[in-house]
């Protein structure tokens, strides 16, 4: 049963009744009562607390190692060329990772932007990385 202040309140009556009987004041109870609301009113605030830091608990060494593996796969990606090689109104364009479509660590689908300055969604099987260029051979 979760205690609030108002069935404190509606309790209070059933012990006013019994006043006589433990020989203490309306205003002692009074005090007693404001006393154990307070006190359940910090415990509330103490449980919420403690929920929330159990719903943010720092990640584990295997999560960091994938999280670890998925920055590296974004440094790689991003920027590469790309041949879109499925049917339909891209095909046989070449273009350029820009981003990762998605929020798992397991990529499946990367935009691409396209030489007319559009950007498309592409899954990872429907284009073919291009080889990387290097700086020396371009200024060649």
């Amino acid at each position: 049963m979760i205690l609030t202040y108002s069935s404190l309140k509606a309790h209070r009556v059933s012990v006013d009744d019994t006043m006589s009987d433990r020989n203490k004041s309306s205003e002692e109870l009074e005090a007693e009562m404001d006393a154990l609301t307070g006190r359940l009113s910090s415990l509330s605030i103490a449980l919420q607390e403690a929920h929330r830091r159990e719903q943010a608990e720092p990640p584990t060494k295997a999560c960091l190692s994938e999280r670890e593996q998925y920055k590296a796969l974004l440094r790689k990606m991003v920027g590469r060329r790309v041949l879109i090689t499925v049917k339909g109104p891209h095909k046989g364009k070449e273009g350029v990772i820009t981003r990762h479509a998605g929020d798992t660590f397991h990529p499946i689908n990367w935009y691409v932007k396209l030489p007319d300055g559009s950007e498309t969604r592409k899954h990872k099987e429907s284009f073919k990385l291009l080889p990387r260029q290097d700086a020396s051979s371009e200024s060649a």
